[in-house]
């Protein structure tokens, strides 16, 4: 069963924060190795913002990544 966790690549002077629906922790770590999961929501980070981040950078792990997702994939496909 999946659940959704909150993460965010952070790119030195700002982060994307997203959410991933995935079956575990590890399954995000193993593919998406630079972003970091985050067990609690910063407080900076309302209500207002969960819901722009839901409709804008939601994405389930096990679907063709898109828009953002599919740009920092291609990203670490071109690091190899």
């Amino acid at each position: 069963m999946k659940k959704e966790f909150l993460v965010c690549y952070n790119y030195g002077s700002g982060g994307i924060w997203l959410y991933i629906l995935a079956r575990n922790k590890k399954e995000i770590q193993k593919k998406y190795p630079e972003l970091k999961i985050v067990d609690e929501r910063p407080e900076w980070f309302n209500d207002e913002r969960e819901l722009i981040t839901r409709e804008k950078l939601y994405f389930d792990i096990d679907e063709p990544a898109k828009g953002w997702l599919a740009v920092y994939e291609k990203g670490l496909k071109e690091k190899k």
